[in-house]
């Protein structure tokens, strides 16, 4: 498992094989992004696009960028991937060496519920609700 950041001239390459997954789970969870916004930002260097390759076959993509909330943090913008079990551990090891190595004290993310499972010890900061204005 190869795990890196890509550079600027990969992004290109890279996108069409995460774009359509992005964007239906955007959709289906009322993210506040598009993959066209996401695309943009990994390509003016305002996020970066971290990839988990098993050989040539693309497992995992994650977007993430850092910020400064109360203290600086990593956060996860999108994650898409293939086979979890495969990348996972890697995966979470690279992100928080990343994170680490670069001042955050925290990585941050949003998601189902489902990830406490993976990351149990994850500590819930907020719930995002919609109301329908439409009714």
């Amino acid at each position: 498992m190869k795990i890196a950041i890509a550079n600027l001239f990969e992004i290109d390459p890279i996108w069409p094989l995460i774009s359509e997954r992005l964007q239906k789970a955007f959709e289906k969870t009322g993210g506040d992004l598009t993959s066209g916004e996401l695309w943009q930002m990994c390509r003016s260097g305002q996020a970066f696009l971290v990839v988990a390759f098993e050989e040539t076959e693309l497992k995992a993509a994650m977007i993430v960028q850092f910020q400064k909330w109360d203290k600086p943090v990593l956060r996860c913008l999108a994650i898409v991937g293939f086979g979890m079990e495969q990348w996972f551990s890697a995966g979470k090891e690279f992100i928080w060496s990343m994170a680490r190595d670069n001042g955050a004290k925290s990585f941050v993310f949003e998601g189902r519920e489902g990830w406490k499972v993976p990351i149990p010890e994850a500590k819930r900061l907020r719930v995002t609700y919609e109301v329908d204005l439409s009714l």
